[in-house]
């Protein structure tokens, strides 16, 4: 009797064991899930960085990429690395690829490899695209293979374009504020010059007499 006594307390423990390894496991899943939903922004991690890594990427720079992207569940929706694609060429800050990509190519250095964690709002949104369903957190590693920095004339004319739009406007604005007082101080000068001369006067007068 006391034999089984022990075992059926052994195998009771052994359940409660292994129902608080389901739970935990459970929790450890459900917030998981939770943290890539809630994910603000791409989390970034570095694989690999050259000991030269002074000259890094930004807007306007002329890029090619090599990128595997897949889901949560491990399927790639899309490489560089088949045979119908081939490296991606673009314009950092075009609007080229999802803003996620961009964001977490930002500050790369050539030959440096990442991995990236892109939320649904900086990917496909709540639509999706093509095998990529809606709400989607995506996966990408990304290796950058060529960096091309925009020339001084190139930040030349991006600059003027920045500071033309405001300084334009600046412009218009004041003229429009120069040109009202102008107007407003002749039509003064008029009701002055009509008020003090003779016929004004006589008029006046006139008035009054019932002329």
């Amino acid at each position: 009797y006391f034999i089984q006594t022990n075992l059926r307390m052994s195998e009771s423990t052994t359940l409660l064991l292994l129902s608080a390894v389901i739970i935990l496991l459970q929790d450890g899943l459900s917030v998981t899930a939770s943290a890539s939903k809630k994910l603000k922004d791409v989390l970034i991690t570095v694989e690999y960085r050259p000991e030269q890594c002074d000259v890094l990427a930004e807007d306007g720079d002329k890029i090619t990429v090599e990128y595997t992207g897949f889901l949560e569940s491990g399927v790639t929706f899309d490489s560089t690395s088949l045979p119908e694609r081939g490296p991606l060429n673009f314009t950092l800050g075009t609007n080229t690829v999802i803003p996620g990509l961009e964001r977490g190519i930002l500050g790369m250095c050539n030959g440096e490899k990442r991995k990236l964690v892109i939320p649904s709002h900086l990917a496909y949104g709540n639509q999706g695209y093509r095998t990529i369903p809606g709400d989607s957190t995506i996966y990408f590693d990304v290796s950058l293979t060529r960096l091309k920095k925009k020339s001084v004339l190139e930040r030349t004319v991006n600059a003027i374009h920045f500071f033309m739009f405001p300084l334009t406007t600046s412009l218009v604005i004041f003229y429009l504020w120069q040109k009202m007082n102008n107007e407003e101080k002749t039509s003064q000068s008029n009701n002055s010059n009509s008020s003090s001369s003779p016929s004004g006067k006589r008029s006046r007068r006139n008035r009054k007499r019932g002329y």
